[in-house]
């Protein structure tokens, strides 16, 4: 995994090269994101999760992200990497598709934090919630359940519970509904494509 994460090259986000594994040592811990551009929830919590970043990096990095993208298209990547400080996995990565069924991804945006040292070890899959509700205390925290190595997480076959605020409802509205029109506006282009070869 960590062969295929990559880091900015450019400012302005044309190219990316290999993260160098400087990138990755002494880390405290490893956060996957996993997000897309479109939807309006995961730009309200990309924004959140930056200032979470940059105030735990300040003196010295502690913590590390890399971004998976959940993008329809490598424009989307790009537009939504932009915004981002951290590092990422390529878009269309076949590490993508394989990470996501492996942490059972279904909705995003979603943060799932690791031990750098064990990837497999699994300190939080709640990462979002808690820098939303807890972003002066969540890294202390996380440190906390590493270093005890009791934290539990649910185990993947048993139904968790999940409540939808409405907000999140208010934004999956939003999303289908700009999903719908987008799929609306593709169609014209389509039609008018075709009645402009039958010209000819």
């Amino acid at each position: 995994l960590k062969k295929k994460i990559l880091e900015k090259e450019t400012e302005i986000n044309d190219k990316f090269e290999p993260a160098g594994d400087e990138e990755l040592e002494n880390i405290k811990l490893l956060a996957l994101y996993f997000s897309a551009y479109p939807c309006p929830p995961s730009r309200v919590f990309t924004h959140c999760l930056k200032e979470f970043y940059n105030k735990i990096n300040l003196d010295e990095k502690f913590i590390e992200i890399v971004y998976v993208s959940c993008d329809a298209s490598e424009e989307d990547f790009k537009n939504n990497y932009a915004l981002m400080p951290w590092l990422a996995l390529r878009f269309g990565d076949p590490h993508i598709k394989q990470l996501r069924e492996k942490f059972r991804v279904t909705s995003i945006p979603y943060l799932m934090v690791l031990d750098p040292l064990n990837e497999c070890n699994i300190i939080s899959r709640r990462g979002r919630k808690e820098v939303q509700d807890q972003p002066d205390e969540c890294f202390d925290l996380w440190l906390s359940r590493q270093q005890e190595q009791k934290y539990m997480d649910p185990v993947p076959d048993m139904p968790v519970s999940v409540t939808i605020t409405d907000e999140a409802k208010e934004a999956m509205r939003v999303y289908k509904e700009w999903e719908e029109e987008r799929q609306r506006e593709k169609e014209k282009e389509r039609e008018e494509e075709e009645k402009e070869k039958e010209k000819y």
